[in-house]
Formats: C-alpha cells, sequence, structure tokens
C-alpha cells in the first residue's frame, strides 16, 4: 500500500513562519500581519487558527517549554553536573528557534506565562547544577555555567557542530568546576 503524502496544515505553516519571524525579528516587532504576508494568507486565516499574537507566541514555545520540563524530571541533584549541562546543551541545540524567540527580544521574558516558566525552569536547573551542599560559590559557579551555555549557544550560529558544541561545553565546565 503507498503512503499518502503528508502536508503540512495552514496551523503548521503559521507557527513555523511565527516562529522564524520572532527569532530574526523579535516577537514585539513581528505583526500578525507580517506572518500573514510571509504566508500569502489573510490576517483573518490567522485568526481562525489563533486567537492572538500571544498564543502563537505559546504555542510555538510549548514544545520547547514542555521538553525542558521532561528533561529536568528525569534529573537529581546527585547526577554528574558535567552530564546534567551535556545535555542542556543538546536539549538547546534541538530548540534552537525557541532559543532564538526567547533570547533575542526582553519582551518574550516579559510575557507573564514565558517568563513564569521560564524563571521556575531556570531556577531548578540551578538547583540541580548546585547540588545536594549549597553554597555561594557553587551557586555563583552554576549559574556562570548555564550562562556560559545560554550565551554560546545563542551566539553561535554554528554551534552544532562538534568543535563549536565542545568549546562552549569547555567553557562551562570551567565555570562550573570554579565552585565545585
Amino acid at each position: 500500500m503507498a503512503s499518502m503524502p503528508t502536508t503540512i496544515s495552514t496551523r503548521e505553516r503559521i507557527l513555523a513562519a511565527a516562529a522564524e519571524l520572532f527569532a530574526r525579528r523579535g516577537f514585539a516587532s513581528a505583526s500578525l500581519q507580517d506572518v500573514a504576508d510571509q504566508l500569502g494568507i489573510t490576517k483573518a486565516a490567522l485568526y481562525y487558527h489563533f486567537e492572538s499574537k500571544d498564543d502563537i507566541l505559546l504555542t510555538v514555545l510549548r514544545p520547547y517549554f514542555d521538553a525542558a520540563e521532561e528533561f529536568l524530571n528525569r534529573h537529581s541533584a546527585d547526577q554528574d553536573p558535567h552530564l546534567l549541562l551535556t545535555e542542556y546543551l543538546d536539549l538547546l541545540l534541538e530548540f534552537r528557534t525557541a532559543l532564538d524567540v526567547i533570547a533575542f527580544d526582553r519582551s518574550v521574558l516579559n510575557h507573564p506565562e514565558v517568563g513564569e516558566i521560564s524563571h521556575g525552569q531556570t531556577v531548578r536547573l540551578r538547583r540541580l547544577l548546585i547540588g545536594n551542599a549549597p553554597t555561594m560559590e557553587r551557586e555563583i559557579a552554576a549559574s556562570a555555567a548555564l550562562g556560559a551555555v545560554r550565551a554560546a549557544t545563542a551566539l553561535a550560529r554554528n554551534s552544532n557542530e562538534p568543535d563549536v558544541r565542545n568549546s562552549v561545553l569547555r567553557a562551562a565546565f570551567a565555570a562550573l568546576d570554579t565552585g565545585l
């Protein structure tokens, strides 16, 4: 039996176009009209699928937030923090567009739901990196290591290349190891 050709739904096309525009131009700067124009559809067609621009933003980011939640639930504070950072970097690379949407427009983190989810997940991740014996030095080192992974991933456009990925990890490990 021949397989049916797959088609991308209008909803999926809207999400892909919006994610690309939000990542490239920023959430605040990209309008719904911009998304509609990129797809060659009307703004009314967007509203058929989504209630608002915020609804699109949350739907674009939901797969990343869900994967991050699953990641955090799989780990504990007694695990090797180097392994945790490595897996976290891989998560960021997998959801690169979501990271770009969040990283390049402060208005996204100021969004009530996005900010709350992002902050909560960051706090949990930092606690995992700090481990079971928290000290101020470990807290600073964990924050620096997270910053190294996030910033380097956001800035290094080719960070899925092994050399760049390894450089990001070395920098993050160096920051983390100062507090261990």
